[in-house]
This record gives C-alpha cells, sequence and structure tokens, in this order.
C-alpha cells in the first residue's frame, strides 16, 4: 500500500512542477498571454469564462478571420480585447491598422487597432476554466502542502520504526491457535 501510495504521490507531484513549469516558460520565455473571456461578445466560439490562450505573432502575418488580444484605452483605462480581424487598412498617414469586431456583434469596433497594440493570436481555447482560473494558484498551493504533509508522515513512521497499526482479524486469531497446537500436539509425542 505504501509503494503504490508512493507512487501516486511522486507522479502527482511531477506532474504538477510539470504543469507549473510549462505555464511559466510558455508566459515567460515566449510571451504566451492567459485570458479570462468576460462577456459575450465573442460567442458562438468564445464563452464568458473561457480561457483563451495567446501567443505573439508577427502583426504582418495577421489576415481577416484572425482572432486577436489587444489593448485598447479608452478614456483613463485601458482594455483586453480579444476580437476578429475583419479588415486591414491604412490611415491618412500611411500607417497599416485593423478593423476588429466581437462575433456576437453587428457592428465593427469604433476604434483603429494599431500593430503596437496586439498582444497576442489566440491559438487555444479552453472552455469554462476560467471559472477556476483565479483559483488555480490556490489549489496548487494546497495540493504542494498536501503532498509535503504526506511526505512528512510517511518520513516520521520511518524515523519511529513503527507501521501503521493495522486491525486484528479473527483469521490471524485461527491461525495462532491452529499453530499453537499442532506445536503442543507435535511436542507431546
Amino acid at each position: 500500500m505504501n509503494a503504490l501510495r508512493s507512487k501516486i504521490l511522486s507522479f502527482l507531484s511531477y506532474f504538477l512542477i510539470a504543469f507549473t513549469v510549462l505555464i511559466l516558460v510558455l508566459h515567460f520565455v515566449f510571451g504566451f498571454q492567459y485570458v479570462v473571456i468576460l462577456t459575450n461578445s465573442m460567442e458562438p466560439h468564445i464563452n464568458p469564462g473561457d480561457l483563451v490562450i495567446t501567443m505573439p505573432v508577427n502583426t504582418s502575418k495577421l489576415h481577416p478571420g484572425d482572432v486577436i488580444l489587444y489593448r485598447v484605452t479608452i478614456g483613463n483605462s485601458t482594455f483586453r480585447i480579444t476580437h476578429r480581424i475583419i479588415g486591414v487598412k491604412t490611415d491618412a498617414d500611411g500607417r497599416q491598422y485593423f478593423v476588429t469586431k466581437g462575433d456576437n456583434r453587428k457592428f465593427s469596433d469604433p476604434w483603429r487597432v494599431y500593430p503596437d497594440q496586439i498582444l497576442g493570436k489566440v491559438v487555444l481555447v479552453i472552455p469554462k476554466v476560467g471559472l477556476i482560473w483565479p483559483y488555480i494558484p490556490l489549489i496548487v498551493l494546497g495540493l504542494f502542502l498536501l503532498i509535503i504533509a504526506l511526505i512528512g508522515y510517511d518520513i516520521a513512521l520511518l524515523l519511529l520504526g513503527e507501521g501503521p497499526v493495522r486491525p486484528k482479524s479473527m483469521k490471524a486469531d485461527l491461525l495462532a491457535i491452529k499453530r499453537k497446537r499442532i506445536k503442543v500436539y507435535h511436542h507431546k509425542r
């Protein structure tokens, strides 16, 4: 039983470590962004509560139909928006910009999206994971503490030299009585 539990704990801890390292490497080394969708502007393809993963992209490779994450400043606030590119145009200064629109909207966005505003292109949508995404650090911490506690328990058992207490069964008692009778019978001869 201890060997099985040890293997399960080992697998779980390696999985958690690998998952955490993967998330961190994708974010800090390769620039991936993780965004939870809050509105219904991209329904039915992307719904509120979905987790969207974006990767940095060369803006010259973007075309109409691509879904992008960009930032736009409205008043004193900056928003990150995930919408689809519906057109590529050039302004009076000769700068290229993108026209975007939510799939669930009738009209295009009223602002221009310039290449320096684009944070990335959507590469993966994970449905409903965004609902628990804010709690993932707490969940990982709880699992980590559980693993540490179980390892500590096993170490304490090893240091004390005591195995877990097992309840007695009737079968063990009967076997002991049988052995005594056999030994007693054997010694009387």
